[in-house]
């Protein structure tokens, strides 16, 4: 019985270790991947992420649905702040509207303002009401990446070519170390 465990214990070691070495490659191209994508697209890469022309947070999509950091954290962090009312594809619900149809034509300082400040509307009489969440550190620490994975929604639901389609993204960049220590500085972790 002992062998049996050892030779367990040792084939599963090396599988651990060949799966380890297949994750390193794989992340290795998609940093690839994503950085000749975001060179297409015209943008800049600027304290940990990319920018558009106007220093606005930008997504990156590669064509077989790999992501920059930003995007794909933002993808996490949506799902755990903003799609139980919002949907679970930004796509929108019976009381909350879609934000990739808003991201359409909402420019960043907008949503920035809206997600930090909240908002009410009113329409036929019913009040539709999103809470502020300029206090919460869970959001507006991450606040670049959720708005860049609302973004890259709003591009693929404009043109289902371009942008991240319904789900999760196929893979994703390596973090860049200035997020890393963003992170940690604005949520207070030392």
């Amino acid at each position: 019985m002992r062998k049996r465990v050892n030779k367990f214990g040792i084939t599963l070691a090396a599988v651990a270790t060949l799966c380890s070495a297949f994750a390193i490659e794989a992340i290795a191209d998609d940093n690839e991947d994503v950085l000749a994508r975001a060179k297409e697209l015209g943008l800049q890469f600027q304290d940990g992420r990319f920018r558009d022309k106007d220093g606005n947070p930008a997504p990156v999509v590669t064509k077989d649905y790999k992501v920059d950091w930003g995007t794909w954290d933002g993808f996490r962090r949506y799902h755990d702040a903003c799609h139980v009312c919002h949907g679970p594809n930004a796509g929108g619900s019976t009381f909350a509207p879609s934000l990739g149809d808003s991201l359409q034509t909402m420019d960043y300082a907008t949503f920035m303002q809206t997600v930090a400040s909240g908002r009410i509307v009113d329409r036929g009489g019913t009040k539709y009401v999103m809470p502020a969440f300029g206090e919460d550190r869970n959001v507006m620490c991450y606040i670049d990446n959720i708005y860049t994975y609302i973004k890259s929604r709003a591009q693929n639901m404009q043109d289902p070519k371009a942008g991240m389609p319904p789900g999760r993204p196929a893979g994703r960049q390596d973090i860049p170390p200035e997020i890393k220590q963003y992170a940690a500085d604005c949520m207070g972790d030392k």
